[in-house]
């Protein structure tokens, strides 16, 4: 629970501190996801954005941010339709199975975990995907599945405050314009980035031990 409050507050306060680049991303974001078949592609780019301001401050801009968003439009078309197709079947089997009782509702908690995974996935996977050396996204995806199902109470944490984002967004309507997107996508990269730290540190340790011995 700790940790999933550090990258919280690591990702809100690189928020604060540059603001303008994740504002003007927020806006581009949105812009470019008008016509809905570029959003995973804007996706992409915005959470480009967000990892550089994170690791090499001085190249998240927008000319960032249109660069990725050209370099992946094709990728994220076929990321965007994967995810959109899991996601049209999971929700509607929970939206045809709502009353059903007995082995049809297990089945029910089932597909509502699986949505939950989707998601944290969805988040995870481009900040993955912009720390590897050869990025793929099934190596990213891959990643993003492990993380999840090793840390499911930081992945819950991490949601949630990503809901209240969303729920505190249809209240200031604005907000989804200037500042959500990059919000959510600051949170989750900060999430990856520590738990990447975290496990390299952890490596180092386990390496440290054996040459003791």
């Amino acid at each position: 629970m700790f940790a999933a409050l550090v990258a919280i507050w690591r990702g809100l306060n690189d928020v604060r501190i540059k603001g303008y680049s994740y504002i003007w991303s927020n806006i581009a974001f949105v812009v470019c996801s008008l016509p809905l078949v570029t959003m995973p592609a804007a996706w992409s780019a915005l959470c480009r954005v967000s990892h550089e301001a994170q690791t090499s401050p001085s190249n998240a801009d927008l000319d960032l941010f249109w660069q990725t968003f050209k370099a992946n439009i094709w990728r994220g078309m076929g990321w965007g339709l994967a995810h959109g197709l899991f996601a049209l079947v999971n929700f509607s089997n929970l939206i045809a199975y709502a009353d059903a009782s007995g082995m049809v509702a297990a089945l029910r908690l089932v597909w509502l975990a699986a949505g939950v995974v989707w998601l944290a996935v969805a988040l995870y996977t481009w900040p993955f995907y912009y720390e590897m050396a050869t990025p793929t996204l099934w190596g990213a995806t891959r990643n993003a599945l492990v993380m999840v199902l090793q840390n499911p109470f930081f992945t819950l944490i991490i949601l949630m405050v990503v809901g209240f984002m969303v729920w505190l967004s249809t209240v200031l309507v604005a907000l989804w314009l200037v500042l959500t997107f990059s919000v959510i996508t600051a949170i989750s990269t900060a999430a990856v980035l520590g738990e990447l730290a975290k496990t390299y540190h952890h490596s180092q340790h386990q390496s440290r031990v054996i040459e003791d011995r």
